[in-house]
């Protein structure tokens, strides 16, 4: 993947094995995709998984070898240049039958490289006049479109141009008015630049100080709005698995009676802790229908300080309700008045001892105005 462009069709097959085996892991029993796979590549901080999208990481890899192509110079540089660029800048080759699978990848991404990269003039071989950023970060085409258009030579290399004085251009027809005055107004930028020696470099614009990193190109390439919501979920000190469920309720994925009757499930859709006759035995006559019911407002009122952890402790006390149904739906097991002491027992298993009693020691200052009360009934009341 490092070396080759990966075809589309083998992207697909190895995204359909990486994905049985998010899902299934080793087991070969179908199960349920809960959401799409594009979401789970998404960074996490975007609302994903922050699973590795293979496309775009062949891609950066790729374009790394392009980056040491034109700004270092080793044997393998030397080969390429000679059987491929010749007397070429490398935006004006193209891929032509009878080339290398490697060079073939490369010319997938140069276009894609090369607008996003500035370069720095030294040779001027490397570099195209007017479609290549090296005088500031605009190409001379997108500055002087009137003057490209008429240009005989639209691909010739800042070598070729500043070979002669005047410099080596000429137009289709005479310069005259608005197009003279541009004219000049290159020439006058032009003027100041001196070639030397040295092989030109690109400087990648997506680093601080030029480098290219294929991390800084795989971020520009999966970018989307940032969530801080989600963002926050993966700095909590909690399980991974218990990270990546908290993840699906947020999603609405959870293989909740609702979300299975909307893929055709048959079955009764009633809650297994409530029915007609255990109702009474519920703290509260009616139940959370979501985390804001749960919670309330109060969860604003806490110090920034102590919301982590406070989530964390939420998230156990729901990935406990989780294991209790689950416990009551395939095992068959009856509610009864040890529930309270079950899902206790349950949250203290999901957590670490310490983590808890940290939770204890500092539970009545959580929220500022002294509502600590209010926020253990509701918890209470879940659990």
């Amino acid at each position: 993947m490092s070396f080759f462009e990966i075809p589309k069709g083998i992207h697909k097959k190895l995204n359909f094995f990486r994905s049985g085996f998010f899902w299934q892991g080793d087991n070969h029993r179908k199960k349920y995709r809960l959401t799409k796979w594009g979401l789970l590549c998404l960074p996490k901080d975007q609302g994903g998984l922050g699973i590795l999208n293979l496309e775009a990481q062949n891609t950066c890899l790729l374009s790394k070898w392009l980056y040491k192509l034109i700004n270092e110079d080793g044997i393998w540089q030397q080969l390429l240049r000679k059987k491929y660029l010749k007397n070429k800048t490398i935006g004006e080759v193209f891929w032509k039958p009878g080339d290398s699978h490697f060079w073939s990848g490369l010319m997938k991404v140069k276009d894609q490289f090369m607008d996003l990269s500035t370069f720095q003039v030294h040779n001027g071989l490397q570099i195209r006049f007017w479609e290549d950023k090296w005088l500031e970060n605009f190409t001379l085409k997108e500055q002087y479109p009137s003057l490209f258009n008429i240009a005989r030579k639209k691909h010739s290399s800042v070598a070729h141009v500043l070979s002669t004085n005047p410099l080596n251009i000429s137009f289709r027809r005479a310069l005259v008015g608005d197009k003279l005055i541009k004219w000049n107004d290159l020439v006058a930028r032009v003027a100041f630049v001196q070639l030397d020696g040295h092989h030109d470099k690109a400087i990648w614009s997506l680093t601080k100080y030029g480098y290219f990193t294929v991390k800084s190109l795989y971020n520009f390439l999966v970018n989307q709005s940032a969530l801080p919501l989600n963002k926050n979920l993966w700095k909590l000190k909690l399980p991974l698995k218990i990270k990546i469920f908290v993840w699906f309720l947020m999603k609405d994925v959870i293989l909740t009676k609702d979300n299975l009757k909307k893929r055709n499930w048959n079955g009764d859709d009633g809650c297994c802790f409530l029915t007609r006759r255990r109702q009474s035995n519920i703290y509260f006559s009616t139940p959370p229908s979501n985390v804001t019911n749960l919670v309330g407002t109060w969860f604003e009122q806490v110090d920034p300080n102590m919301r982590p952890l406070l989530c964390v402790g939420a998230s156990a006390i729901i990935w406990s309700i989780w294991l209790c149904r689950n416990d009551c739906v395939f095992d068959r097991k009856r509610l009864n008045s040890y529930l309270q002491r079950y899902i206790l027992d349950k949250v203290l298993e999901s957590t670490s001892k310490e983590e808890w009693q940290k939770s204890f020691e500092v539970g009545m200052p959580l929220v500022r105005d002294g509502g600590f009360r209010g926020v253990r009934k509701e918890w209470l009341a879940v659990v």
